[in-house]
């Protein structure tokens, strides 16, 4: 496979939308891989802080600078919420009402008490 495709610029446009974000970073680094690094990158919502953590680091750096960041704003806030999140998860619920319930779990411990390193909710 040669290094790099005959194209005069690679541009990498990311889109918004939460969970997609998490997507894209995982594009990126099969891209990386294969050592097609973007010449330009632009995004909106999420896509914007993703293209801000690749084009704000050097190539070899841009993959762990995105995990790193997935990882801190996913991680489960301590507390009843995630414990018992973590209880129905481990118990393999099946069926869509189970699943349902735990994303509706996830979705207010979320609420509560925000993502860490992302956001956090200001009091009414």
């Amino acid at each position: 496979m040669p290094k790099r495709p005959p194209f005069e610029r690679i541009a990498l446009l990311l889109q918004g939308g939460g969970a997609l974000g998490s997507y894209q970073a995982g594009v990126y680094q099969a891209l990386a891989e294969a050592e097609l690094h973007p010449d330009w990158v632009a995004g909106i919502s999420i896509g914007a802080i993703n293209s801000a953590l690749i084009a704000g680091n050097p190539p070899e750096k841009r993959v762990d600078a995105l995990r790193a960041f997935w990882e801190a704003i996913t991680a489960p806030l301590p507390g009843f919420p995630a414990l018992l999140s973590s209880m129905l998860g481990a118990m393999a619920w099946n069926g869509d009402l189970a699943h349902g319930w735990l994303n509706q779990t996830r979705a207010f411990a979320t609420l509560m008490g925000g993502a860490p390193d992302f956001f956090s909710p200001r009091p009414i």
